[in-house]
């Protein structure tokens, strides 16, 4: 995948978890406009992201990473996806 900037990282999560820009903005306790301009001036800071993704049911991961195996910052892994059981199909009374 291409480098992508924070904002479009940020209205692909959106579009992912099928939310908008509004609620997000509303759950992270600030109004739309200043959740909009944060974005667009890339002015997000760690914090910011971290709490999105929390917000979102997420976790934002970020690290250097070096040839020799060294990783400097947040390197625990996210959370497994949960599986979810199939249910069985329902069972059509017979007359």
């Amino acid at each position: 995948m291409p480098n992508l900037s924070i904002e479009d990282e940020i209205y692909m999560l959106i579009a992912y978890k099928r939310t908008n820009i509004s609620a997000l903005a509303r759950r992270m306790g600030i109004n739309r406009q200043n959740f909009q301009k944060k974005i667009y001036n890339n002015t997000l800071k760690k914090e910011d992201l971290c709490k999105i993704a929390k917000i979102l049911g997420g976790k934002y991961v970020s690290y250097f990473s070096f040839p020799d195996g060294v990783t400097i910052g947040d390197v625990t892994p996210a959370p497994k996806a949960k599986k979810i059981p199939k249910q069985p199909a329902p069972h059509s009374p017979t007359s």
